[in-house]
This record gives C-alpha cells, sequence and structure tokens, in this order.
C-alpha cells in the first residue's frame, strides 16, 4: 500500500477529530459539571475494541443445582463467591470452577441467614454478607470460618455492590423512605421516593445517612386495589457506588447518567443521545397477564395503565477500576444483548456485545471486575447458571 502524503495524512486526522468531536460532544455548566454528549459512532474512539468472552460457567456445587442466584462478588484471589437465595448458602468456587466450600445456611444463628441479599469483600478477602430480615451483617474470614456479626439499622433494600465496602472500611447501603406515606399515613400515598446512601462504620455500627436521591415513580389509579399503585413496566431509579467516593444514578426512562458525589455535588452528566427506547410489545403484556392471572380486574387495570416506551436501561454496574457498565434495552438492542461502557469521565468508550450463547438474568445478580463480568444466566429450561465474560481487549 503506498504512503499517504503528509498534506493528505494531516487533512485525514482533521476529518477524524472532527468526526469524534460530533460523535462526542463536550462541555461544562456554570457549576463545573462535566456535560457529555455521545452517540454510538464514537465507539471505541478512544481505545480498541472490546469483546466478550465466555470461559466459565458454574452450575451448582458438587450434585446439586443453584435455586436462585441472589448475589455474585469476588476475592482479591479471584474466587467465586455465588449466594443461593432458596437455599441460603454460599458457595465459593476457584477461579478455574473448582468447588471450594459452602458458607451459612437458612437459621438465626451465629453464620446462619433468614434472608441474605447482598455479598461484598473487605479488607483481607473477609466476606460480609448483609441480611435484613435479621437485621444484621455477618462477617466471615477468607477460609469461610464466621468472625463476628454487626447489627444492621436500615430500613431499606439490601443490596451489595461492587463498591460497598470503602477504602476507609466503611459499609455503603441504600435506606428508602415514601415521604409522603411518612407524612399522610396513607399506604398508598408511595408517588415519592427518597434513596439515601447509607455510610455504616464496620467497627462501632455508628451509620450517616447521606444526601439523598429523589425519584417520582409511574403511578395510576388501580380501581380494582382502590388506591393508585406503580406501573408495570415503568421506569426506575438505577443505581451505583463507584469506589472513589461517588455514585452513579439515571432514570431508566433516559439513556442520561448522573454521577455524584456522596456529599451530594453532581460533578458529571454523560448521555447517549441517539438511543431510543423500545416500544412495550404483545410478549410485554403477554408476561402481565401470567403474572396476575386469576386476578382480571388487577389485569385489566395493569394493561390500562401501561406507557407505549419501556425503559431504556436495565442495570448498571461498576467494575473498580474507573469503568460503568450500562445494559440497555433499545429499539435496536434486545435487553441482555449488548453493555455499554463510559470511563470515569463520562466519555462513552462503546457497545460489547454478549455472546449468543448467554442468557442473562442480570436482574437477579451481576459482579464486574477489570477482566471480566459474572451474571446470572439461564439455559431453556429455566435452570440458573453463573456465567463469566472475559474481556478481551
Amino acid at each position: 500500500m503506498a504512503p499517504v502524503p503528509v498534506r493528505q495524512g494531516r487533512m485525514l486526522a482533521v476529518a477524524i477529530l472532527a468526526a469524534a468531536m460530533v460523535a462526542c460532544a463536550l462541555a461544562e455548566d456554570e457549576n463545573g459539571t462535566r456535560i457529555v454528549e455521545s452517540t454510538l459512532a464514537s465507539s471505541w474512539q478512544s481505545t480498541g475494541e472490546w469483546t466478550l468472552e465466555e470461559d466459565l460457567r458454574l452450575s451448582g456445587p458438587p450434585g446439586g443445582f443453584f435455586g436462585i442466584v441472589g448475589a455474585l462478588t469476588t476475592d482479591f484471589r479471584d474466587n467465586i463467591f455465588v449466594l443461593d437465595g432458596m437455599a441460603q448458602q454460599i458457595h465459593v468456587f476457584a477461579p478455574d470452577g473448582a468447588y471450594l466450600r459452602t458458607v451459612g445456611g437458612k437459621g438465626e444463628g451465629p453464620g446462619e441467614f433468614r434472608m441474605a441479599t447482598a455479598l461484598a469483600i473487605g479488607p483481607g478477602d473477609s466476606l460480609w454478607v448483609t441480611d435484613p430480615m435479621t437485621r444484621r451483617y455477618s462477617v466471615f474470614g477468607p477460609n469461610g470460618g464466621f468472625a463476628r456479626r454487626l447489627t444492621c439499622g436500615i430500613n431499606g433494600e439490601a443490596n451489595g455492590q461492587r463498591c460497598s465496602l470503602t477504602v476507609d472500611g466503611s459499609y455503603l447501603e441504600w435506606a428508602t423512605r415514601f415521604p409522603n406515606e411518612e407524612r399522610t399515613g396513607d399506604l398508598s400515598d408511595i408517588d415519592l421516593l427518597h434513596f439515601h446512601p447509607v455510610r455504616v462504620s464496620t467497627g462501632t455500627d455508628k451509620q450517616d445517612t447521606l444526601p439523598r436521591l429523589e425519584f417520582t415513580p409511574e403511578m395510576a389509579d388501580m380501581p380494582s386495589m382502590g388506591m393508585r399503585r406503580p406501573v408495570w413496566i415503568a421506569p426506575a431509579l438505577r443505581r451505583a457506588f463507584d469506589c472513589r467516593g461517588s455514585l452513579w444514578f439515571a432514570q431508566s426512562g433516559e439513556y442520561r447518567l448522573y454521577k455524584r458525589t456522596l456529599e451530594g455535588d453532581t460533578t458529571v452528566i454523560t448521555a447517549l443521545v441517539d438511543a431510543r427506547p423500545a416500544d412495550v410489545n404483545e410478549t410485554d403484556r403477554d408476561e402481565i397477564r401470567r403474572v396476575f392471572d386469576g386476578r382480571p380486574d388487577v389485569l385489566a387495570d395493569q394493561l390500562r395503565a401501561l406507557p407505549e416506551k419501556k425503559p431504556i436501561i436495565e442495570a448498571m454496574f461498576v467494575d473498580g477500576a474507573d469503568h460503568l457498565f450500562v445494559i440497555p434495552e433499545t429499539s435496536r438492542v434486545e435487553p441482555g444483548t449488548a453493555i455499554d461502557v463510559f470511563g470515569e469521565d463520562g466519555t462513552f468508550v462503546g457497545r460489547m456485545p454478549v455472546p449468543e450463547t448467554v442468557t442473562l438474568t442480570w436482574d437477579w445478580a451481576a459482579h464486574a471486575t477489570p477482566e471480566y463480568l459474572l451474571f446470572a444466566g439461564a439455559d431453556d429450561a429455566g435452570t440458573p447458571y453463573v456465567t463469566r465474560l472475559r474481556i478481551r481487549r
């Protein structure tokens, strides 16, 4: 191939730079918040393309299967921890998939759980398990021995994330409040939600409530229930702590992501401006018919209240190394078939297709590291499994 003349090479570079600027617009508002607007055309402009390859699949402990994969995490040796929500046991596997041990079980004694929902790895590869039913955290040593427990004083959701345990030894959780219901005493007055990040001292049980996120769910009158209730297939507030004292959040009805410090200052707003939400279709209606089978009055209310469009963001999570991952559902992308990658500054890095042999059920569990992603999946018969998707750069 003949070399490109210098003048032509410069013109080509200018053209590429201009295209990149069109694909990714940057600005700052008066408060110093970084504003990033990207399109899919900006995929992989800042780095080589990433792809995903399944290199491990786990179906359960020896002689058995997972019931419900409730949570996933890994330690600093890349051992894999799988919380079986049905058995209330945590199965531990080596990086090559070899079974190592099982921790916990149903009960209320030391090292047992009633409804464990979240896992996190702390200093020295200690394992933290959140059990909101017993209102406690159970801590296990690196080899699975029960070490201690702490009181959980949070009333809300317990969904341990990649960065739940911070570098200063605190544990981050979300407390959920319905301020209108608290004020009026009306159990149907739930059309305003406050999500409070809560920082728990792992040494003293001290808990600090941090500046809240506010969300207004989509509600509709439900005559069959005599009250207003949330709409099925309506937007939700997606949230993920990062590992540097900030959090990401998004109202899932639009592809716009916000990064905010735990103290409440918004630092980044990034959007994928050419992503369009998918239409609610007959498959969605059939799912609602299945859920409310036997309650035709409630079914009629739910079908009547359905929105025209589906949420565009299904899930979001971080890898602990400055990347945010988003699972989209758009007019062109089926849910669970692609994963979008953003940098810590809001730059859209690119979109990775999920291998066709993998069916993700990310609403159950997901975990990310800089080298790979862990997901709950299900085979054609609905049997759950855990898949490890290696990131190839």
